[in-house]
């Protein structure tokens, strides 16, 4: 298949650097304008960006491939003109910045082609991570509007598609993976419809039982779309689909395992005793739907579930474990990861409790929990007589939730391989907080459980097995990776190119270095797990393989094992625990 051409760059590699970081001088020597890179050098970078710019701009013109060299563009006075600013954010547990660049050929987006630089504090050069390529033989001038290309999907979808759905269509460079074409496309975001299924599909129906496992999402369809803006063909679709504050107040409350907790919530006024749960220190606010149908598309309620004294007690198990559970979610980014909530800007965790759709499932009951619209939503099963809220499952709140950090972070695209990846890091995490809070002992993984979901497939046996994937009929290696045939378009009926059935490859992988010893020892603690997954993920480019978050996860631990003597031999031992899976 054609891809993007990919490009790695790690000072450990370099043996120009011979430090933990490249100071701009080092490139001023070896440029052959050196005037103009020593005036661009050191002290005089004004931002993170243009220290970014600048190392790019040294190293990439060190590649001979057209595709570097188009982003580069010699011939222009600019560094990287090609590259565009998405975003910044600082990689606390590595001390590090990272700036992260999308592609652009003629000021058009280029679909999936991405850049990331890592810079130390003092702006010295650490990482640089890109997929980048040279659009060639394509018309950047469209020839179908955006109108007729959001008429095209509502054909292809047999949807009627209202004009203003549209409306945040823009024209993008697409790369067809299969034949390596060019195409200029409108990009269609978010749009209410997916993609056909195809009645001869010969996997029906094993996105469903086999992928997420609680069935289908009582949300409406939400699907990306490129459309060809000369032929109006459908090119590709995939989901779309993770002040001063008030003085807090300790509360306690039954949670839906029959176990007592402690949680903070907020006064109503000063002097009271009416509470909200509503935790001013983490942002966690929880709401209570009452069964309304989500299908009503109803608003957050007015105000957070109260009690009239700081005790809960059991009249709303559900809101407890939502809130309770949402909490320790937080605690673990802010502590662990050093990330400020789930969009790193300290963004509201808001819960909404006993969700129904009628839609979907016969209310009350409604067997899912799921992140949405930067919320989560909570469905309820029938338990020994009475309806048991999905909020008590903390490994699914943090699978769900980490969702959303991908979204404000790699924004892996939600099919495919990259699908598998999002899919995967969600499993890591979810299992991860999960065992961190509940195993009998956080630091001894031989004491985790490594089911996702206990016993929420109608027999009884969990969604998926961290430990052995074998067991619920899903792959462990790539020999067993499943692919879309050419031309096969992602929807929900092939589980958007197999993400949960494919992500268990990563999972297993990740298994291996959670467990692996060394003179009966593990190699790695839990915490040098997480931030290796959570640094490697925020690293990726939205098309990403399996193959690049090794990658990304190997760079990682060079900085993040940067002075310790065993960095070799645990870099070693990453790389080992991904072989054993068939990736490279």
């Amino acid at each position: 298949m054609a891809t993007l051409e990919t490009f790695r760059y790690h000072v450990a590699d370099d043996p120009e650097a011979g430090t933990a970081a490249r100071a701009p001088g080092s490139f001023a020597a070896e440029s052959t304008d050196s005037a103009d890179s020593v005036e661009s050098a050191g002290p005089s970078f004004t931002s993170d960006e243009a220290a970014a710019r600048y190392y790019l701009d040294e190293l990439l013109q060190r590649d001979d491939r057209p595709a570097m060299r188009a982003v580069v563009e010699p011939e222009r006075p600019e560094r990287v003109p090609g590259l565009v600013v998405e975003n910044e954010r600082d990689l606390r547990p590595l001390g590090t910045h990272q700036v992260r660049f999308t592609q652009t050929h003629r000021h058009i987006p280029v679909f999936g082609a991405a850049a990331v630089v890592e810079l130390t504090s003092d702006r010295e050069l650490v990482s640089v991570t890109a997929e980048l390529d040279e659009v060639t033989g394509v018309d950047a001038v469209e020839s179908l509007s955006r109108a007729d290309a959001l008429e095209r999907v509502g054909k292809y979808t047999n949807t009627a598609l209202p004009p203003e759905t549209g409306v945040g269509g823009r024209l993008m460079f697409y790369k067809d993976e299969y034949e390596g074409s060019w195409h200029l496309a409108w990009f269609f975001p978010a749009l209410p419809t997916e993609p056909p299924s195809a009645d001869t599909d010969t996997d029906a129906g094993m996105g469903a039982s086999d992928g997420h496992g609680l069935g289908r999402r009582p949300v409406p369809p939400s699907y990306n779309f490129l459309v060809d803006a000369h032929s109006g063909e459908i090119l590709f679709a995939y989901s779309a689909t993770p002040t001063i504050l008030p003085t807090p107040a300790r509360c306690t409350g039954v949670d839906e395992n029959e176990d007592r907790q402690t949680f903070l919530g907020r006064l109503v006024s000063a002097g009271g005793t009416s509470v909200l749960l509503d935790d001013p220190l983490r942002s966690v606010r929880t709401y209570d739907l009452k069964f309304t149908d989500i299908d009503t598309n109803p608003p957050v309620p007015n105000s957070p579930v109260g009690a009239s004294t700081s005790d809960y007690g059991t009249t709303n198990r559900a809101a407890v474990s939502a809130h309770l559970n949402a909490g320790r979610v937080q605690d673990f980014y802010k502590s662990v990861l050093q990330r400020d909530g789930i969009d790193d800007k300290g963004m509201a965790l808001i819960s909404l409790v006993n969700t129904t759709a009628a839609s979907m499932e016969t209310p009350p009951a409604l067997l899912n929990a799921f992140w949405w619209q930067g919320r989560m939503w909570y469905g309820q099963i029938m338990r020994n007589g009475r309806l048991v809220s999905l909020s008590r499952y903390l490994d699914i709140i943090a699978h769900e939730l980490t969702h959303g950090v991908i979204d404000t972070t790699s924004d892996l695209v939600y099919a495919t391989q990259s699908g598998a990846l999002n899919e995967s890091f969600a499993d890591i995490f979810g299992v991860i907080i999960s065992n961190w809070y509940t195993a009998p002992d956080r630091a001894d993984v031989r004491t985790w459980s490594w089911d996702i979901g206990p016993g929420l497939r109608p027999d009884g046996r969990p969604l998926r097995d961290f430990a052995d994937p074998t067991k619920l009929g899903h792959p462990a290696h790539m020999r067993d990776f499943k692919r879309l045939r050419p031309g096969e378009q992602p929807n929900s009926r092939n589980d958007n190119g197999w993400v949960h059935f494919n992500s268990n490859i990563h999972n297993k992988a990740v298994h291996h270095l959670l467990t692996m010893t060394s003179d009966g020892s593990t190699m790695f603690t839990v915490e040098d797990v997480a931030i290796l997954m959570y640094l490697g993920m925020t690293r990726l480019t939205p098309l990403a393989t399996f193959a690049a978050a090794l990658a990304a996860v190997v760079d990682v631990a060079r900085t993040y094992f940067g002075g310790d003597p065993q960095r070799d031999a645990k870099i070693a031992a990453i790389r080992q625990a991904y072989q054993l899976v068939g990736i490279a």
